[in-house]
């Protein structure tokens, strides 16, 4: 949140100083404007309030444009001095995230263009260069650090000169240039989505006007604006190839950009009036684009603990010594953080494998050297080769008929005319999450071959049966796959049983007053088969 403040307050800077009055004068009106169509968007919100990268990015991304603009105007000591501050932005920046190769184009250009003499041969290139690459020094961390014996939360770092090297030129991200099933896939009329919803539709039509800045009143190219053009373009053309799961997130700084636009369109309405009609006219247009339509809705993450409460769960499985977890990274670094930080899961070891195909191989392996393992996710193809069940968060992966399950305790529920039993045990409410979640230990015991792809739905009621709601008006209900959709029914061996736990959320203040109804149903003809209602234990 720190940096996420400060990187508002440099938007401020930037745009105030860019967008000036008639006068010349910086316009604070046009920097309130873009501070706050960047700093209330959702998608930037979203990230000032997490544990994560783009923050400190964006900081060094405003701090290096707010270093570079007007370093023509300063004394020539002044002006080395800043360059030099450029300079070791610039080197943090390479430190912490690549992606700032993406704006060194655009400032390069701009100082270049600016001030010509900066690119004479001179003494002060040294210090410049010291400036860039000192920082890259704390890479050196990593080695000393793995020396040591610690590791990231990927596990990915490998303390090898080519690793090294692998880590600090990011070549394993090389692959999200290619085909990647998680990609999001967004279109162009995706991306205008998003930036209506960041900006609302009043800031995307001010950002429109505020392209007029690129020109100035002479006629020539104005040479910041279109270092903000630029490093907002490379930015998109860079998105646009990379193939991720949340794009959004590497788009913040075309966001940034798109935001100082707006500013700009705010700068450019207060000088068609004079000095006091313009300043209630700006004063308007601001208040018009907090409250503009087509905005994001609010993000208000104080209360959520779902990705903590998830980590926790999986964190706290009963795991056998040496056993293995296998899941794509985000969910192995959640893995490694509570095993580091709260001591949970310590007998597992998780093994990140984006790759289906290195899972299954892993897979393969583990079982042959008689490792426990265990899954996060369906795998295709892995549905008939082998026996499952469902513990916690996860689903442990066993030889084909061996599955160890204990004792079902409850009344047994009769389906597909004899042919499935399924018991289902008193829900109880989880001891390891801050908000409410109830677990519900289903067994499932197939006698025949099963045809019939058959899914759950889990819904709380009060004791009336009226559906709980959560505070946004939704009912609470839960569809889902036994075994998180890695063996559907028809994989099941006959006469072996299949443990299948879930845990369900319940909203805040709900959970005394609920009752669990578990409803099995034909995936296809949504034909519903049986079900039980089941009081929570508290």
């Amino acid at each position: 949140p720190l940096a996420a403040g400060a990187t508002v307050g440099l938007v401020f800077a930037l745009a105030r100083r860019l967008a000036t009055d008639t006068g010349g004068r910086p316009n604070p009106w046009a920097g309130l404007a873009a501070a706050l169509a960047f700093g209330l968007g959702p998608v930037w919100w979203s990230q000032a309030t997490v544990a994560e990268v783009y923050t400190l990015h964006l900081l060094l991304v405003a701090g290096m444009l707010t270093a570079a603009l007007g370093v023509n105007h300063l004394a020539p000591d002044a002006r080395l001095r800043r360059v030099t501050l450029v300079a070791l932005l610039a080197g943090l920046g390479l430190a912490h995230h690549r992606t700032i190769l993406l704006t060194l184009p655009a400032v390069a250009l701009y100082l270049a263009w600016s001030t010509p003499s900066l690119l004479r041969p001179q003494r002060a290139w040294l210090g410049w260069m010291l400036a860039l690459l000192s920082p890259l020094l704390l890479y050196l961390y990593l080695p000393l650090r793995a020396v040591a014996g610690a590791a990231d939360l990927h596990a990915s770092y490998r303390n090898t000169w080519a690793g090294f090297w692998d880590h600090v030129l990011a070549r394993s991200y090389s692959a999200f240039f290619a085909a990647n099933p998680l990609d999001a896939g967004y279109t162009l009329g995706d991306w205008l989505a998003l930036a209506r919803a960041q900006l609302g539709w009043v800031g995307l039509g001010l950002a429109l006007i505020g392209l007029a800045w690129l020109v100035d009143r002479r006629g020539r190219p104005a040479r910041a604006w279109a270092m903000i053009l630029l490093m907002l373009t490379l930015n998109f053309l860079f998105v646009l190839r990379y193939r991720v799961a949340d794009p959004e997130v590497f788009a913040l700084p075309v966001l940034l950009g798109l935001a100082i636009f707006t500013g700009g369109g705010v700068g450019l309405a207060g000088r068609l009036l004079p000095a006091p009609s313009a300043a209630l006219l700006q004063a308007a247009l601001v208040v018009a684009l907090v409250f503009s339509p087509g905005r994001g809705p609010t993000v208000d993450r104080h209360t959520d603990w779902t990705a903590h409460d998830l980590a926790r769960l999986m964190a706290a499985t009963p795991f056998p010594p040496n056993s293995l977890v296998l899941g794509i990274e985000g969910e192995m670094s959640a893995l490694r953080y509570m095993q580091a930080a709260e001591g949970l899961g310590r007998n597992a070891t998780p093994l990140a494998a984006d790759d289906p195909q290195q899972r299954m191989a892993a897979v393969e392996q583990a079982l042959a050297a008689g490792r426990p393992t265990y899954l996060t996710r369906e795998l295709a193809g892995i549905e008939r080769r082998y026996s499952f069940s469902s513990e916690g968060a996860l689903v442990r992966v066993w030889p084909r008929g061996m599955a160890q399950t204990p004792p079902a305790h409850g009344e047994p529920l009769a389906l597909l005319d004899g042919q499935l039993t399924l018991t289902a045990e008193t829900p109880r409410y989880s001891a390891l999450t801050a908000q409410p979640w109830l677990e519900v230990a289903l067994t499932w015991e197939p006698r025949a071959q099963l045809e019939q792809v058959l899914k759950l739905s889990f819904r709380l009621v009060d004791a009336g049966g009226a559906p709980l709601r959560w505070p946004d008006g939704r009912p609470v209900v839960e569809d889902r796959f036994p075994l998180r959709q890695v063996a559907l029914t028809p994989d099941w061996l006959p006469g072996e049983r299949v443990r299948d736990l879930h845990v369900l959320p319940v909203p805040p203040g709900a959970a005394q007053a609920a009752r669990l109804q578990v409803i099995v149903y034909d995936s296809e003809t949504l034909q519903e088969l049986g079900r039980v209602e089941l009081a929570a234990n508290p």
